[in-house]
């Protein structure tokens, strides 16, 4: 195989399959995104929470003058659903896109809305802390412990 028969099927695929991405896996779980590039993320179930859009509006103010910045909405969801979120990006003249490709799922642990940057931003903690999620010390203390855990605690 030559060079060019290296090229041509290189440009047969990239015709056929569309062109090559990375992280494909990842971005089928961020609308399209990567990981690194979320600000904040909103499962399908927690989009109808009050909370939800009121964390939305504050991540949209906090990056709203930093250019790069968009909202990524599920677009399989009910318009009802998102319109706040279309509305509170269009008041801090924020850019939203409604996903309804492949990336987009009904799924309640799928992402519902996203706010990304055009790079890596890196957020550590992207998700919304729920009441669930929060445990009180006198929880943490009476669970017991494993074999590892009583060695470097």
């Amino acid at each position: 195989m030559t060079m060019a028969d290296d090229d041509l099927q290189q440009h047969l695929n990239s015709s056929i399959f569309g062109p090559p991405q990375t992280n494909p896996d990842e971005r089928r779980h961020f609308l399209g995104s990567l990981r690194e590039r979320v600000a904040i993320r909103v499962l399908n179930q927690d989009v109808e929470e009050p909370s939800a859009l009121t964390a939305v509006k504050n991540a949209l103010a906090k990056y709203a003058d930093q250019p790069g910045f968009k909202l990524l909405i599920n677009g399989k969801l009910d318009p009802e659903l998102t319109a706040p979120y279309m509305q509170a990006a269009s008041a801090k003249n924020v850019q939203f896109t409604l996903v309804n490709d492949g990336t987009a799922s009904l799924a309640s642990a799928a992402a519902g809305i996203l706010l990304v940057a055009s790079q890596a931003i890196n957020i550590k903690d992207i998700d919304l802390s729920t009441p669930s999620d929060v445990t009180s010390p006198a929880q943490k203390t009476d669970k017991k412990r494993g074999f590892f855990g009583r060695l470097f605690n």
